[in-house]
């Protein structure tokens, strides 16, 4: 398969980068739903906290007689079934464990994700990032050549650190930067188009491989 390269302007080079699909394997749904339900799962904070009837302030004087009135017994005025009650079956702020991902399946979450993006022709190839100018409106007109942003969701991956690049991506809303060590399945499944330098591409390959 042909990736197609860019330079930091946007314009088209020559040559392409050729890059072998079999390497990332066949279609896996399944696991590439448990990795996004892990990494989605993980990266929630789980420190919600509601009160239960015990736990609301307030007098606990029975509202009404238990006979004669033709409603039914109630005590507590903060029982979960009245506004301003208590809460039942809510989270209770106590954090659960990580979920886990095996380092195997996290591999090959990440090879299936990268060969959905290859099949779609979502990825694109760019040189010369140690040529930007650090200003956000060549980044922007860089990823709306190359990737269609704003309307589509861009994912950078650069082999290292790419502080002018970086300071130029970070204000445009949509595109994330990462490095290609870092970069995991739900980056890559979460958006929409992904542009990589060759450093980095080679350094994606190996991490597939194992190596």
């Amino acid at each position: 398969m042909q990736i197609p390269v860019y330079d930091m302007t946007g314009k088209k080079v020559e040559s392409s980068w050729a890059l072998d699909v079999k390497l990332f394997g066949s279609e896996n749904v399944a696991l590439l739903a448990q990795a996004v339900r892990v990494y989605e799962g993980n990266a929630h904070q789980k420190t919600h906290k509601v009160k239960t009837r015990g736990e609301v302030d307030g007098s606990t004087r029975k509202i009404y007689r238990q006979k004669g009135t033709g409603n039914a017994r109630h005590g507590a005025r903060y029982a979960p079934i009245f506004v301003g009650g208590g809460i039942a079956h809510g989270p209770s702020g106590v954090r659960p464990e990580n979920l886990v991902l095996p380092k195997g399946m996290r591999r090959r979450a990440f090879a299936v994700a990268l060969a959905e993006k290859l099949g779609g022709k979502a990825v694109s190839g760019v040189t010369g990032v140690a040529h930007a100018d650090g200003k956000t409106s060549s980044a922007a007109h860089l990823l709306s050549t190359v990737a269609n942003h704003p309307k589509a969701k861009v994912l950078v991956i650069t082999a290292g650190r790419a502080d002018l690049l970086y300071r130029a991506v970070a204000n445009l809303q949509g595109a994330t930067m990462k490095r290609a060590s870092l970069v995991n399945a739900y980056d890559v499944i979460s958006a929409d188009h992904v542009v990589t330098t060759k450093k980095a591409l080679d350094e994606i390959v190996a991490r597939v491989k194992g190596k």
